[in-house]
């Protein structure tokens, strides 16, 4: 089974030791890819050396015996234009990669030696274990991680589930202390269980089907099959995975990030073997539905909530699943948990009383077969990764639809479930920072602020009262109905006409400019004629003077949009159940909005967005509360939980960007300012007062008549009528010649690390543009290695060039627990020796390998309707209007570009501007000890240093030359093109 998009053919092959392979074959694919799933995971390691599976799948990336160098098979596969990656999960550990497609055997023949002969290096183990604490240490702060940690530490001893993604000190220091050779542990872990009767594989190539086989079997042939089964589900343990007692408590929580979440958990039996129902599906579609009458829905008109959703427990589950309902909560929501609480028990009792409504999964599972029949085509990464995960859990033929489709109504098995939500059962789980007082111990992982009390007795009486266990099903039913609730009406999104409309004669490859009147300056349009799929998108840039005239107008703007779409989201969501979907955000010159999905009710759903965007000419309070929660949690999360590396990036957007820029930090102080009063009239301020002007871009099956109509849809639906004579103002900044440090500190004081970006840039031009990329992707994978590998400056390490709408650059960034001027000396270190070997000694062979990588990405196709209006809407938004853009880089690559012009646009950016930003923590955690005999070298003369934030920034900015955007109204109509 597989959607009409995919234009592959499949095919199931099982080799003779048992390792079980699904192959697609594609003779026009852009990318080919591979993805091996071993049903080993952190479940399988000594719960005594947490991490130790995590380890290994680190481990595996250090050499085989055909590919001994370290970091080889990275730089293979990212200098021939793919991405490699792999994750540990409970039960399971995914490795994959993508590459141009004629390079597949190449890249199938370092990864498949991955699992048949690693060389496991043992004098990689410390670095290994650094790595693996690197990415611990960037969790720290994450409140997932934290959860994480609290639910490793919740397990019954008695049973194997934990989970860990290991650190220094349990990984390396606890077991030296202890007399444990973790390095023998880990490959005891990996001879013991990495059975070739255990993986699956997932491969796309252009090769035929036979041909692929005959790869599959000669190269993964020789993996061994060690006759291992691996436990799944019940067959894990005879014990319970938590303890009743352990489990069945309140657990608060106090966060770094300003967070109000209340979260109730349930540990249910393995789901996975009931695929074909989906009992829990049917469960978490009710519960977490969000149109009239819903919990959601009524929990936010209360004032309790901003927002809610249910699921599962993801990459935890194997040997159990998890349902969870969780509330954002508002700071009224804060107050009154045991509310929340009552209104979630209601519905539960209510749910359980009840026979499981067919009709309801009749229009889930209809619902399931139009969206996976006509679903988009993803990249191989993607697929061969969630075929491989999938390989595990069904049969071969469901490869593709199982896990999303429903297939046989199980009411006994919705049931079944259903019984097991009760107040017995359950976790509570309350974080907000304002629980601080309360959280007087520290979780075993994360040391984060936490402590497990008792169910208030207050909430379980109440709670009780609610579920009313002994009461009737018509008992149960006037309760929720008293508190306003009810289950779903039938939606009526469901697309009806499915049909493609007819091609025009001469398809066109590139949008086309429609003739137009202002406000709607132009038209751009493109029908399909390569996805073939009923669907469409329209994306509209309303330019408007008011957002970028001050800071509160952006402000203002912003929130207004968001009070819009938080009034329409009890009719909006049935429309994105059904697969559609709209999307209203302010930009820094104006308002977007953004319509996707099926192209039979997108004009239905642009009708009421206009109707409602028009008609709000104040706020509702309860909109209104809903909204500035959640904005103010957003801000404050923005401005002062950042990670350092991100840090970096808004400071330097900051520094050098003119028109709309309006840092978090600044917006956070505005915002203290602004009521609900604030907002009226903010929609004639965008509007109508000053005019404004429209640029769009419609694509998918929509013919150029649909197009006008849909536009002509939002003109009328606004009520637009005065137009723009020149757009607001943008422009980027050129840097200052030389080397400048910009010394910043960090905002997050509970964060341990520091953070390091350099940037260098050149004006921006094809030629600057393909040179910059073709040095990125030959220094890429070498800077990853040397100074993540080799050194283990961090987990965060990264370069590649990325250009702007004016500039060039070549970008690095290391984040990092080392003094953050030695890390800046290690990143100029690497560039000193790297710019010198590339400009005496780049290879003909290691250049062609790198143009042909690049050449390879940008001949990718679009895979779905998202990926290819990105692609022009950069020209719109930067208003160059050049579509052609990418064809004649190809045709520089293919014709100019050659070893002699990369080494003259190395010798460009070795005296181009270097710009570092640099965030210095404030944690006061002591910075990891330098390595033996490393010292921080002292900062040349001519190094320009920055010591301050706001002062540097108005210094530069008053003195800096300025490149403008183009803003005459002229240049977007189609008789100026």
């Amino acid at each position: 089974k597989k959607p009409l998009s995919h234009k592959r053919d499949y095919a199931f092959v099982q080799l003779d030791n048992g390792l079980k392979v699904v192959l697609g074959s594609d003779p026009d694919c852009d990318k080919a890819g591979a993805a091996l799933c071993v049903n080993v995971g952190m479940c399988h390691e000594r719960k005594d050396l947490p991490g130790l599976a995590h380890f290994l799948e680190h481990m595996l990336f250090t050499g085989t015996k055909k590919y001994p160098k370290e970091g080889e098979y990275h730089e293979f596969i990212q200098q021939n234009g793919g991405s490699a990656n792999a994750y540990t999960t409970c039960y399971f550990t995914n490795y994959m990669f993508e590459i141009k497609p004629e390079e597949l055997k190449g890249g199938l023949d370092r990864f498949s030696r991955f699992f048949s002969e690693p060389l496991l290096t043992k004098d990689c183990t410390d670095r290994e274990i650094n790595a693996v604490d690197s990415e611990f240490q960037g969790g720290l702060t994450s409140p997932f991680w934290r959860s994480v940690g609290i639910i490793n530490q919740s397990a019954n001893p008695d049973h194997p589930f934990h989970v860990a993604c290991g650190n220094n000190k349990v990984l390396r220091d606890d077991p030296k202390e202890r007399g444990v050779d973790l390095y023998e542990e880990m490959k005891k872990l990996y001879d013991a269980c990495y059975s070739a009767n255990g993986m699956t594989l997932a491969i796309i190539g252009r090769e035929s089907l036979q041909e692929l086989t005959e790869l599959t079997k000669e190269l993964f042939g020789p993996v061994v099959n060690k006759g291992v089964t691996m436990p799944i589900g019940d067959s894990v343990s005879d014990q319970p995975p938590f303890l009743q007692k352990d489990w069945n408590q309140l657990l608060l929580q106090s966060p770094v990030q300003d967070l109000k979440d209340l979260t109730f958990s349930w540990v249910i039996p393995y789901q996975d073997p009931f695929w074909k129902s989906k009992p829990t599906g049917y469960i978490s579609h009710l519960l977490g539905h969000e149109g009239a009458g819903s919990l959601c829905q009524v929990l936010k008109t209360k004032g309790l909530i901003s927002g809610c959703s249910s699921g599962n427990g993801y990459w935890l589950e194997g040997a159990f699943s998890l349902c969870n309902v969780s509330f954002d909560l508002t700071d009224k929501g804060l107050e009154q948990p045991e509310e929340v609480g009552r209104y979630l028990f209601a519905f539960l009792g209510m749910l359980q009383k009840g026979e499981p409504e067919k009709w309801i999964f009749d229009e889930m599972a209809n619902l399931a077969t139009i969206a996976f029949k006509f679903s988009e085509d993803r990249h191989p990464f993607d697929l061969c990764e969630s075929m491989s995960m999938s390989l595990q859990k069904v049969p071969p033929e469901e490869v593709l639809a199982g896990q999303s489709q429903l297939y046989e109504f199980d009411p006994k098995a919705i049931s079944s479930v259903l019984s097991l939500l009760t107040l017995d059962n359950v976790r509570v789980q309350f974080q907000a920072k304002t629980l601080e007082p309360r959280c007087t111990d520290r979780d075993t992982s994360y040391s984060s602020p936490m402590a497990f009390v008792p169910i208030e007795e207050s909430w379980r009486t109440s709670w009780a009262a609610a579920v009313n266990a002994s009461g009737t099903v018509e008992e149960s039913k006037k309760i929720v109905a008293d508190l306003g609730m009810a289950l779903p009406s039938p939606n009526p999104f469901i697309p009806e006409d499915l049909a493609l409309k007819p091609l025009p004669k001469e398809p066109v490859a590139l949008p086309k400019a429609l003739l137009s009147e202002p406000p709607m300056a132009c038209i751009y349009h493109r029908q399909d004629d390569q996805l073939m799929l009923p669907k469409a998108r329209g994306d509209f840039m309303i330019y408007t003077p008011y957002i970028c005239k001050d800071i509160e107008s952006y402000i203002k703007g912003d929130l207004w949009t968001r009070c819009v779409t938080e009034s329409l989201q009890e009719y909006a969501y049935d429309a994105m159940i059904a697969g559609m979907s709209y999307n209203l955000s302010v930009t820094n010159t104006g308002v977007r909005i953004a319509l996707d999905g099926f192209n039979d009710k997108l004009p239905v759903l642009l009708d009421a967005v206009t109707a409602k965007m028009k008609s709000m000419t104040e706020v509702p309070a309860d909109i209104f509360e809903i909204v500035m929660d959640a904005y103010v949690d957003e801000t404050q999360n923005a401005a002062f939980h950042s990670p350092p590396y991100q840090q970096c990036s808004m400071r330097f957007t900051e520094l050098t960007t003119l028109g709309g820029v309006f840092p978090s930090y600044k917006r956070h102080e505005v915002l203290k300012t602004i009521t609900r009063e604030s907002l009226n009239g903010v929609s004639v301020d965008l509007f109508e007062s000053e005019g404004c002007l429209v640029e769009s871009l419609i694509l998918g099956n929509q013919t150029s008549d649909d197009a006008r109509s849909l536009a002509g849809k939002l003109v009328t639906g606004l009520g637009l009528k005065k137009s723009l004579s020149v757009l607001p103002e943008r422009a980027e900044a050129e840097l200052p010649s030389g080397s400048t440090v910009w010394r910043l500190d960090g905002t997050d004081v509970e964060d341990p690390n520091h953070a390091v970006f350099l940037r260098i840039q050149l004006p921006d031009s094809i030629e600057n543009d393909m040179n910059t990329r073709l040095i990125g992707k030959v220094l890429g994978a070498k800077f990853f290695d040397i100074l993540r590998t080799q050194q283990q400056l961090g987990y965060v390490v990264n370069m590649l060039a990325r250009p702007t709408t004016k500039f060039s650059y070549l970008l690095g960034v290391v984040q990092s627990e080392y003094p953050v001027d030695y890390v800046r000396s290690r990143i100029e270190t690497f560039m000193e020796e790297h710019f010198k070997t590339i400009a005496e000694s780049l290879s003909e062979e290691e250049f062609q390998t790198c143009k042909g990588g690049l050449i390879s990405e940008l001949k990718m196709k679009p895979k779905n309707l998202y990926e290819e209006a990105c692609r022009f809407l950069g020209a719109i938004y930067d208003r160059s209007f050049d579509f052609t853009r990418r064809q004649r880089s190809i045709e520089f690559l293919e014709g100019k570009a050659s070893v002699e012009e990369a080494k003259k646009a190395l010798a460009e950016l070795a005296k181009a501007p270097r710009f570092y930003t640099q965030v210095k923590k404030t944690n006061p955690k002591e910075d990891k000890a330098l390595p033996e005999g490393a010292s921080i070298p002292e900062d040349p003369s001519t190094t320009r240093i920055w010591t301050t934030h706001q002062e540097a920034v108005k210094d530069f900015q008053a003195s800096c030359t300025w490149q403008y955007y183009n803003t005459t109204v002229q240049a977007a109509t189609p008789s100026s093109l």
